[in-house]
């Protein structure tokens, strides 16, 4: 009696289990994780080339005492090609940017202007001056605070500091007698030629695009000014001739930078 009693009760027991688990919540697979995609910063050092184009501006002239007569202005505004490399270091705060930038360029351009005046020589009225002055540019260099704002992988930046460059110069000084209608004899001859280094500052501002984690591309201006050079001849009648070389240029170059 005590088995079959005892057998009556596990078979009970093994019946329920089943209505017991069903009871029971569900297992679930918890939620796969999605990574976010990582903010892009700006801080380190970089490295990288340039090229683009220099443009001259209106400056430089020719002058003289002679009858208060002044001759300005350029004979010619001319471009040419520039390119270089730079080296720099930014520095991210939040959603602004600040760094520090070195570059040194190849620069090929320059401009030209000349004058004629007429000279005041005692017992001589068929007398002048012609001036020719021209000057150009070698090369340049900046170092160059960068600050900006960031929006992720864009930076749009202002930038300006210390600018220095090589400069080139020339000027030519003809006294000429006119010897009836069509002759020319040139009494005197002045001239005068040299290259110099100038120091002087640059101001601008750019847009750089974060291709990678590790590459760049940006396209910048560049206001530059490297000052100017003064030179004053006296002719044998004893008229000042002046002359004036304005180094001021503007640049429009794209940049490559590698972030190390």
């Amino acid at each position: 009696m005590k088995i079959r009693s005892a057998l009556l009760a596990s078979a009970a027991v093994l019946m329920a289990g089943p209505a017991l688990a069903a009871d029971l919540p569900a297992r679930t697979s918890p939620a796969p994780y999605i990574a976010s995609a990582p903010v892009f910063n700006w801080t380190g050092f970089y490295m990288g080339l340039n090229a683009g184009a220099g443009f001259n501006q209106n400056s430089g002239g020719v002058s003289s005492n002679i009858t208060n007569t002044i001759y300005g202005g350029t004979g010619g505004n001319t471009s040419g090609f520039t390119g270089g490399g730079q080296l720099g270091y930014n520095m991210q705060f939040g959603s602004f940017v600040a760094g520090l930038e070195a570059d040194i360029n190849y620069l090929d351009r320059g401009n030209g202007s000349s004058g004629t005046f007429p000279a005041v020589v005692t017992g001589v009225t068929n007398t002048d001056f012609r001036v020719t002055r021209g000057d150009g540019s070698n090369w340049f260099g900046t170092v160059r605070a960068r600050y900006g704002y960031t929006f992720d992988r864009a930076l749009i930046y202002a930038t300006g500091g210390l600018a220095y460059g090589g400069k080139r110069g020339g000027v030519g000084v003809e006294q000429r007698d006119y010897v009836g209608s069509t002759g020319v004899t040139t009494l005197t001859s002045l001239s005068g030629s040299g290259n110099s280094n100038n120091v002087g500052w640059a101001l601008g501002g750019g847009l750089e695009w974060a291709l990678t984690n590790t590459w760049s591309v940006r396209a910048e201006y560049l206001h530059v000014d490297l000052g100017k050079n003064d030179r004053s001849f006296t002719t044998l009648a004893s008229n000042t001739i002046n002359v004036s070389n304005n180094n001021k240029f503007d640049v429009v170059r794209a940049g490559l930078n590698w972030r190390f």
